[in-house]
């Protein structure tokens, strides 16, 4: 009679735990913004530059409003001209949003290794994604040795093309 009802216990306390597990699993529609911080690595300082990225969706009217920062630290005289600090805003709308919802389910779903730390000595640049959530919870994620993997180009190409677009008065 004690092995049922430990049993029955056991089958209880693992029903409590998967059903609380899945209640506060994180959906795409939790994500309020994701923040990109980019930097170059070890390049020359002249052409060093770190960039921000904020986007922030509009569910009802699927456009991402966005904030955009990119600055030379560490450039001087001529290069600081050729490369000025770049700081930007605006919303953009249709396929940026399909491809904002697809890359909030890659990072959520887990496909895409996080890093446990960084380790600048490689040379290679940093690329952290942070979801913030409702709640006021974030997630922060390190993907910067996964940088040339073929599944985290979904997440590097609207980076890109987003920054590309808002570096330039061209909208």
């Amino acid at each position: 009679m004690r092995k049922i009802i430990y049993s029955l216990i056991l089958v209880a306390i693992f029903s409590l735990v998967y059903a609380g597990c899945s209640i506060f699993t994180a959906k795409a529609s939790d994500v309020v913004s994701i923040e990109f911080y980019v930097d170059d690595g070890k390049i020359p300082d002249d052409y060093f530059s770190v960039s921000n990225l904020k986007l922030t969706p509009s569910l009802n009217e699927r456009t991402i409003s966005l904030d955009y920062g990119r600055t030379y630290p560490k450039a001087s005289g001529s290069a600081k001209i050729q490369n000025p600090d770049a700081k930007n805003s605006g919303v953009v709308g249709g396929e940026f949003y399909d491809r904002f919802e697809e890359i909030t389910a890659l990072v959520l779903d887990g496909k895409l290794k996080s890093a446990d730390s960084y380790d600048p000595s490689t040379g290679v640049g940093k690329f952290d994604v942070t979801l913030n959530f409702k709640n006021g919870k974030s997630q922060k994620y390190d993907y910067s040795m996964i940088q040339n993997d073929v599944q985290f180009d979904a997440v590097k190409s609207l980076f890109v093309d987003l920054t590309n677009l808002f570096s330039q008065d061209v909208y």
